[in-house]
C-alpha cells in the first residue's frame, strides 16, 4: 500500500501546480440513520450516501484542495515550519477550488486563527505514538471557519492511524484535504459517523466527523494530509475530546484509539460592551416586572 501512495506522492511532487480537481465537499446524513459508500457500479446498493470517498488520482480527487505554492500569492508559514517538514504551520493557505475538469471555480484563502499542538500521544498503552496538530482557519470565501488536523506518526512498531475524528466542530460539515509536504498522505474518505470499523454500512452520528486514512511508519506513509472540515460555527474554544485518532486492527493489530483535547465550536461569545447593554436590558425587564406586580 505504501509503494502505491509513494508513486501518488511523486505525482503531486512534479506536478505542484498543476489543474487538480477538488473543493470542499458537502457531508450528508445518507437515509438520516445510516452512511455507506456509493459505488458508481452499483449505485443501487447505497442510493443514500453519506461517505464521500477520495481518489488516489489528484486530477480527479473531489476532495483535494490545491494550495498556491509559488508567485505573489504564494501561501505562507511560520518561520522555521515550512512546506514540506513535519510541524509544518501555515499562516495563510491560499488555494484554487476547481471542478473535475480542472478548471478553477474559486480562489480564496484560508488564514490561520489559532494552532495547537498535543505531542507523545499514545495509541498502544505506554506509547508516545506521535503528534497531533490542531489548527483553525477562517476561509475568505465565505467567512466560515475551518478546522484543520494533521497527524505525524513517529514510531515504527507496526500501529497505524485509521482514522481521524473531529468532534464538536459545528453543523453542516463540508470536508476537503491538503499536502503541507509532497509526502502526505491523502484523506480516503469522510463521513458523519463515529464507527471506527471497517464496516461499509456504519450509523450516522452527527457532532463527529470521521476521516478515514492509514498513517504509518511502517508502511511508508508516516504523515497524514491537513484534513479539513468547514462548518457553520462562529466561534471556538479549546475543550476536551475534541480530536480523535483510531487504530481499526486493518492487518490484525489491536484496535485502540483515544480522543483527546482541541479546538471546538461554541456559540458567539459576546464583546465586553455586550455585556452591559444584556445586563442593562435584564434591569429594564426586572424592574418592568416589579412594577407590574405592585399595581
Amino acid at each position: 500500500m505504501h509503494v502505491k501512495e509513494l508513486v501518488m506522492a511523486v505525482v503531486f511532487a512534479m506536478g505542484a501546480q498543476g489543474a487538480f480537481a477538488g473543493n470542499f465537499v458537502s457531508l450528508t446524513n445518507g437515509n438520516g440513520s445510516t452512511l455507506c459508500s456509493i459505488d458508481s457500479e452499483n449505485p443501487a446498493a447505497c442510493p443514500s450516501g453519506g461517505l464521500v470517498d477520495g481518489l488516489g488520482d489528484p486530477d480527479e480527487d473531489p476532495l483535494y484542495i490545491q494550495i498556491i505554492r509559488t508567485g505573489p500569492n504564494a501561501s505562507t508559514f511560520a518561520p522555521g515550519a515550512g512546506y514540506g517538514t513535519a510541524g509544518a504551520t501555515p499562516t495563510i493557505l491560499n488555494y484554487n477550488a476547481r471542478d473535475i475538469d480542472g478548471n478553477i471555480l474559486a480562489t480564496s484563502s484560508l488564514t490561520l486563527l489559532s494552532s495547537n499542538i498535543s505531542q507523545n500521544v499514545q495509541l498502544l498503552p505506554g506509547i508516545a505514538q506521535g503528534t497531533v496538530y490542531d489548527f483553525v482557519f477562517r476561509d475568505s470565501i465565505d467567512n466560515k471557519l475551518v478546522f484543520g488536523t494533521r497527524f505525524i506518526n513517529q514510531v515504527d512498531n507496526d500501529q497505524e492511524i485509521n482514522y481521524l475524528f473531529r468532534q464538536g466542530a459545528g453543523d453542516n460539515p463540508s470536508v476537503a484535504w491538503t499536502r503541507l509536504s509532497a509526502f502526505d498522505l491523502r484523506l480516503y474518505q469522510a463521513g458523519q459517523t463515529d464507527d471506527y470499523s471497517y464496516d461499509l454500512n456504519v450509523d450516522y452520528e452527527p457532532g463527529y466527523i470521521r476521516m478515514k486514512a492509514d498513517i504509518s511508519v511502517s508502511e511508508g506513509n508516516p504523515w497524514s494530509g491537513l484534513y479539513l472540515v468547514k462548518t457553520d460555527a462562529t466561534d471556538y474554544v479549546l475543550g476536551s475530546n475534541a480530536i480523535g485518532f483510531y487504530q481499526a486492527g486493518e492487518e490484525g493489530q489491536a484496535v485502540v484509539g483515544n480522543f483527546i483535547s482541541g479546538f471546538v465550536a461554541v456559540a458567539a461569545v459576546p464583546e465586553p460592551e455586550n455585556y452591559a447593554l444584556l445586563l442593562a436590558g435584564l434591569g429594564l425587564i426586572t424592574t418592568a416586572s416589579r412594577r407590574r406586580k405592585n399595581k
